[in-house]
């Protein structure tokens, strides 16, 4: 279901803030998923908790529930795309998001490789 958007601004930081693109409640998934454009003009391209914070306060959710999803900024230009998912539950969003995707975002990073040398 595709929800009306009234101009919903983001503020990211000092340097940084967005709008919704588009907004879709996804009910069958229990996720919302979200689309955000980012100008960042003359700075870098906002963090992944920088972007978990403002969705999560935007939405009045819980920062453990978002899973930013991927950021592209195409070379020298002063935006970036963000797919963003918001989930109903802590339990949904393990299910339904990959390992990678979860530890990338939670900034821990699992190693790669074959056998440990334990």
């Amino acid at each position: 279901m595709l929800i009306a958007l009234s101009e919903m601004k983001v503020k990211l930081s000092e340097k940084a803030e967005g709008v919704v693109e588009k907004r879709v409640k996804n009910d069958v998934v229990g996720r919302e998923e979200l689309t955000l454009r980012i100008y960042h003009i003359g700075s870098s391209t906002p963090s992944r908790k920088e972007l978990k914070n403002a969705v999560a306060s935007l939405l009045q959710t819980k920062e453990n529930l978002v899973v930013v999803r991927r950021v592209d900024t195409p070379y020298g230009a002063g935006y970036s795309l963000a797919r963003v998912h918001v989930y109903n539950s802590e339990d949904i969003m393990k299910k339904m998001e990959r390992k990678h995707i979860l530890d990338r975002d939670a900034g821990t990073k699992s190693k790669k490789g074959g056998k440990s040398n334990a």
